[in-house]
């Protein structure tokens, strides 16, 4: 069984530095977004990004954990099917989104192509990482943060510069970076082979009887993390109007960066290709993250209040409130990342469908009745949402019985 501990130190190392320089980049472009876009710019902004990664990851994302966990016991023709079905329902559910956003009157038509293809761009993506983490490339989807993370700084800095932020640059700085990222994972995976089965038969019959089901599971799991997470600009902004959705478009960047701070931890505990795992080989690992989170949410709420006019501008004021209420929901949405994950990797995709699809109707639920509100309100409703999605897992994963379950 490949453990953890045997890929190189440094290679974590390097993906920790990598899953750093991802908010961080963030955090360095959004100031020249809403200057350049301003408060209700910033929400066309969030309601294109969230077209696309929801169209890429409402497919992607479970098929991306199923193909790292289980790709290398899949026959090649499933795991192409699996590629075209997930490609395809990126292009065809991003593009229709757009058309009817357009028809609404709430995007221009100009977006259409962009978004179409920024989101087959990131659903290859997606499954592109999932077959590298199953051959333990995790040094190669550090590079690939690395490489994303800097091309999308310096594009989105030199468009600012020379006075070309406009909304239409603003979603290609977000794609063509992620096309870069693509590249260069595709080649470095081109020439690595996965490794065969090591686990004997009888073991790994229940990864290998039914992929379908298990891809079926994972898939719907992702589907709830997807619209927990991105959902929201596409519900609020006819709710609450473009000006509070761009406030509470930089509390989801707040938010944010708990998810990517808990990146390493859940690259370590999907990485390698040995199947189903014990729950309780992921304790040390949930410990550590739920630190980390909670040095997090210290570090926010003693800093948001002067750090966001500062780096945003005077006008975005209106968020420091929601971005403080969803610091205290990064907490539970980071670590809540990292426990989705490990329900895959030990058997329990169910759990993890239950977990966010109860949590995306609390959010939906939620965001209409807290609507008058404005961008208070929805990050209210996000921070109990996020409690929802993480408290079935944690609950299974350490309950004595589950604890001592074998595989």
């Amino acid at each position: 069984m490949v453990a953890v501990a045997t890929i190189k130190r440094g290679h974590h190392v390097m993906n920790a530095l990598g899953s750093v320089l991802v908010p961080l980049s963030s955090l360095l472009v959004a100031p020249l977004l809403t200057r350049s876009l301003g408060p209700s710019g910033q929400g066309d902004f969030a309601t294109s990004q969230s077209i696309i990664v929801v169209a890429a990851s409402i497919l992607g994302l479970g098929a991306s954990d199923s193909l790292a966990v289980y790709g290398n016991y899949w026959l090649r023709k499933f795991r192409l099917g699996v590629w075209a079905a997930v490609i395809l329902g990126a292009f065809v559910m991003a593009f229709c989104a757009a058309l009817a956003f357009t028809q609404a009157g709430f995007l221009r038509a100009d977006l259409l192509l962009v978004l179409g293809s920024g989101a087959v761009i990131f659903a290859a993506a997606l499954l592109q990482r999932g077959m590298a983490l199953n051959r333990n490339m995790i040094l190669a989807i550090s590079v690939e943060k690395w490489v994303t993370a800097l091309s999308r700084l310096m594009l989105t800095a030199g468009l600012f510069l020379t006075g070309h932020l406009t909304l239409q640059n603003a979603v290609v700085t977000l794609v063509l970076p992620q096309l870069l990222g693509l590249l260069y994972l595709f080649f470095a995976a081109a020439g690595k082979r996965g490794t065969g089965p090591s686990e004997p038969a009888r073991t790994m019959r229940r990864a290998t009887i039914r992929p379908m089901k298990t891809l079926n599971w994972a898939v719907v799991g992702g589907l709830g993390g997807v619209l927990l997470v991105n959902l929201d600009p596409m519900v609020l902004r006819p709710l609450i109007g473009a000006e509070q959705l761009g406030y509470y478009a930089i509390a989801l960047l707040v938010a944010e960066l708990f998810t990517v701070a808990a990146k390493p931890f859940r690259d370590a505990a999907m990485a390698g290709s040995n199947g189903l795992r014990k729950p309780a080989e992921f304790a040390a690992i949930i410990k550590w993250c739920s630190l980390v989170m909670t040095a997090g949410v210290l570090v926010c709420v003693g800093t948001l209040w002067f750090i966001i006019p500062w780096v945003f501008g005077e006008e975005f004021q209106g968020a420091v409130v929601p971005a403080v209420i969803l610091a205290l929901g990064g907490w539970a949405k980071g670590l809540g990342f990292l426990v989705n994950g490990i329900l895959v990797k030990t058997g329990h995709a169910r759990i993890r469908a239950f977990a966010t699809l109860t949590a995306v109707c609390f959010s939906v639920v939620g965001m209409v009745l807290s609507s008058p509100w404005g961008a208070v309100g929805a990050a209210i409703a996000g921070t109990v949402a996020y409690a929802v999605m993480l408290v079935p897992g944690l609950a299974y994963l350490s309950a004595p019985r589950t604890r001592k379950e074998r595989v």
